[in-house]
Order: C-alpha cells, then sequence, then structure tokens
C-alpha cells in the first residue's frame, strides 16, 4: 500500500467519525470505538508525516479489530483493519 493509499483511508475514517460524532444518540460505546479510531489514525498520520516511531504503550489502540468488527463490521473490515494491518506491515515505523 502507497503513502497516498494510507492517507486516503485515514481520510475516510476520519469522515466517519466525523459523522458519527453528529449524532444526537451516540452511546459510550461508540465513543470509545470512534476515540480508538481517530487515536489510530492520528499515530499513522504522525508515522507518515513526521517518521514518529509508534510507542509500545501505544500498540494498543491499532488491536480492536475483533471487538470493533461487533460495533460496526462493515468500517473495521474496510478501513480499520486495513490502517492497522499497513501499520503492523511497516513496523509501527520502527526502524
Amino acid at each position: 500500500m502507497t503513502d497516498i493509499e494510507l492517507t486516503e483511508i485515514i481520510k475516510s475514517l476520519r469522515n466517519f467519525t466525523n459523522r458519527k460524532r453528529e449524532e444526537h444518540t451516540i452511546d459510550e460505546t461508540s465513543v470509545f470505538f470512534i476515540n480508538v479510531i481517530e487515536i489510530a489514525c492520528n499515530l499513522t498520520e504522525l508515522g507518515l508525516s513526521k517518521s514518529r516511531n509508534i510507542l509500545v504503550e501505544e500498540e494498543y489502540w491499532f488491536g480492536g479489530s475483533y471487538q470493533m468488527n461487533f460495533w460496526n463490521a462493515e468500517i473495521e473490515s474496510k478501513f480499520y483493519s486495513e490502517l492497522t494491518s499497513e501499520v503492523r506491515k511497516r513496523k509501527y515505523f520502527r526502524k
């Protein structure tokens, strides 16, 4: 996957989280998963733009695919798992 493709995934995930936040019926579970997505996007973007390594304690934000699948299977399979998979392939941006 190219950096441009990864950036497009980040953009799609951010559009999704923005739409979800605008819903008036957002529940605690949704807030949690929205935050997971946003944190994973932000850490990935820092890796892309600043070559910042993802810290061991930050890897947590890339491990929620199984649980997220129960919350929103489409977003998980189409975007979040693609993002986390690519970050893993890139060794969490570690040299």
